[in-house]
């Protein structure tokens, strides 16, 4: 629905055929908060260890 919805207000409308990942991801990612899937980034963190 996003990435329908950012096509028809011409977001990730261009001429010509592209993937999804040739897009600017920002849009999609905020929009994703606002409608049930909240993420978020960790950076530089250590990772835990499995054995």
């Amino acid at each position: 629905m996003i990435g329908a919805m950012l096509m028809l207000n011409g977001t990730w409308l261009q001429a010509g055929v592209f993937n999804c990942e040739e897009l600017n991801p920002d849009p999609f990612m905020h929009l994703l908060n606002q409608h049930g899937l909240p993420w978020h980034e960790q950076v530089d963190i250590a990772l835990p260890h499995e054995y």
